[in-house]
């Protein structure tokens, strides 16, 4: 029994129950335990809403009846072993709004139906439970101690013991807290299977911690094999491929990329006309809608938008589901019909661009290639005409929008595409993408092109460069002072010799003709001479293909007539001659 009277100067000692003295060597072994039971320390460091069936996730995203059968019945056959067994690791990938925590959400219920043991962490980022590297291995174990009961007191024990183990290294805890305690599994209980469902990796805070969590659980799972398996749910961002290409991960990987092999507008197509016909019969104001609504154009607009993301036709539906107002009103709403006023019908699609698009180091220059991209058509530029423009190589092309990958496509011949029909117009929209609209862009770049082309810099790229696209960015371009003064300084000869015909010009008055720079068309009447004059020098046979309706023709008749008059004047005697 401890000696009463000894109190906080005791010493070296005071907490030691096992002391051996052997010479000058002091071996102790204090003992000591933490003051909160390891069930409360666990309890502490759990995040309940990275459950599948969280209360804080209520009403999760699942899938509909009758979609995604492909995809599921694919995981299924992973986590039976009937494909590809040593496979130990999946990755479902797919563009932001894919629907891939759906799938994840489908495939925890119907494995736990199926009397399957799970552990799941869902990870979002607004919440602060749960965006962080921090909070997963003890929510997974405290999933794992209900799934097997006899294993609950060792771990609680070794957390007793090392209270601050939540507070070592990802790999510390993963391995002390799951690995080692499930190895004896194996002896008593040797047909045993836990799926581990890790989604939403990419909204994990820090690129460095999502990567992290892959690399260790594929060394661990390497060097210490159970018959234990991990999916993993989330965008294809570029440090996650990285990750999943790593030295040793293709023995283990297998991948299921949410694409148009499992042909999504028909799954879209389904959840659509299901969505509808059930807001046809349960809505406060279904009779007001007709028999025919919506019409089958309405559904195909729809499902074009989503471009095979589940997000947007998610979001249109809960949008029309509102019980305060008629459906059919807001699907004109959607369609641009009549204007949503305070209604924020994309608030859900929103928070997800702005929270993609705050990845991203260079805005300035990203939102530059993506006006460029939105608002030049497609037969009208090529990426190393856009990319010239900017100044920028390949390379930095790729880097700026690596943030960005999963919702662009950035193709060496075709350059940059979009994955979602509704992302651009979303940029166009500054009450939806406030700091990230491009719709003033057309302006600057505008002025960009025009200092280019009187440079003389576009030789530089050694190939036909046209015009940058100039009529199309001055079509959305604002009449300012700065732009009034770069095209006032523009002369039809500043475009390259393999560039100098008709059509161009053309496209490019009529660009004028709609800017009001308040000065009574002197500048529009300014350029249409100057560009006359020089079809007349360099394409003379160009003229006669100028449709009539075109101010040209005008100027063209005009000296036709005073060309005439000039000669006919020529053809008279001189009156001084008599």
């Amino acid at each position: 029994m401890p000696n009463s009277q000894a109190g906080p100067s005791s010493g070296f000692f005071a907490h030691a129950d096992r002391t051996a003295i052997n010479g000058g060597i002091f071996t102790i072994n204090n003992g000591l335990k933490a003051e909160k039971s390891g069930f409360q320390i666990l309890q502490e460091h759990v995040a309940p809403a990275a459950f599948h069936n969280s209360k804080e996730r209520f009403n999760p995203p699942r899938c509909h009846e009758r979609t995604r059968e492909a995809v599921l019945e694919e995981l299924f056959d992973w986590i039976v072993g009937n494909i590809s067994p040593d496979k130990w690791i999946a990755w479902l990938n797919g563009a932001a709004g894919a629907g891939k925590s759906a799938i994840c959400q489908t495939i925890a219920e119907i494995c736990i139906q199926r009397g399957m043991k799970v552990a799941s962490f869902f990870f979002f980022r607004t919440d602060n439970t749960r965006n962080k590297i921090d909070s997963l291995v003890a929510t997974l174990v405290y999933q794992i101690i209900q799934l097997f009961p006899g294993m609950r007191d060792y771990i609680l024990e070794i957390i007793e013991l090392n209270p601050l183990i939540f507070d070592q290294s990802f790999e510390t805890q993963l391995d002390v807290l799951i690995i080692q305690p499930l190895r004896p599994l194996q002896l008593f209980c040797p047909n045993w299977q836990l799926l581990l469902i890790i989604d939403g990796l990419d909204e994990c805070s820090g690129g460095a911690s999502q990567m992290n969590i892959i690399s260790v659980i594929l060394k661990i799972l390497l060097a210490k094999p159970l018959p234990l398996i991990v999916l993993f749910g989330s965008r294809r961002e570029t440090q996650l491929q990285m990750a999943f290409s790593s030295r040793n991960m293709a023995q283990i990987l297998t991948q299921f990329p949410l694409d148009d092999h499992y042909e999504p507008d028909a799954d879209i197509f389904r959840f659509l006309v299901d969505r509808f016909d059930n807001i046809k019969e349960t809505h406060p104001f279904r009779g007001r809608l007709k028999d025919d609504w919506p019409s089958p154009d309405h559904i195909q607009e729809i499902i074009q938008k989503s471009s095979g993301q589940f997000i947007y036709a998610s979001v249109v539906v809960e949008f029309l589901s509102d019980p305060s107002s008629n459906p059919s009103a807001r699907l004109d709403i959607i369609r641009g019909l009549r204007p949503s006023g305070r209604l924020t019908p994309y608030a859900q699609l929103d928070a997800l661009y702005r929270h993609i698009f705050a990845q991203v180091d260079d805005l300035p220059t990203v939102l530059d290639l993506l006006a460029y991209t939105i608002f030049v058509p497609n037969q009208y530029r090529a990426p190393q005409w856009e990319y010239s423009l900017l100044e920028l190589t390949e390379d930095d092309v790729h880097t700026v929008l690596a943030p960005l990958t999963s919702v662009l496509i950035l193709d060496p011949e075709h350059g940059i595409s979009f994955r979602h029909a509704s992302l651009p117009d979303f940029l166009r929209d500054e009450k939806r993408s406030e700091e990230y609209c491009i719709r003033t862009l057309p302006t600057r770049l505008s002025i960009l092109v025009l200092s280019k082309l009187a440079s003389g810099k576009y030789m530089k790229v050694g190939c036909d460069h046209p015009n940058y696209g100039l009529p199309y960015l001055l079509e959305h371009a604002d009449a300012t002072t700065d732009l009034y003064t770069s095209l006032s300084a523009y002369e039809p000869s500043q475009q390259p010799p393999s560039f100098k015909c008709y059509p161009y010009e053309l496209d490019f008055l009529n660009a004028i003709k709609k800017l009001d720079f308040g000065d009574g068309g002197k500048l529009y009447g300014d350029m249409l001479h100057r560009i006359v004059r020089f079809l007349e020098a360099e394409f003379p046979m160009a003229l006669y293909w100028v449709q009539t309706k075109h101010d040209i023709s005008h100027i063209l008749g005009t000296e036709r007539v005073r060309s005439i008059a000039e000669r006919y004047k020529g053809w008279q005697p001189d009156s001084d001659s008599e």
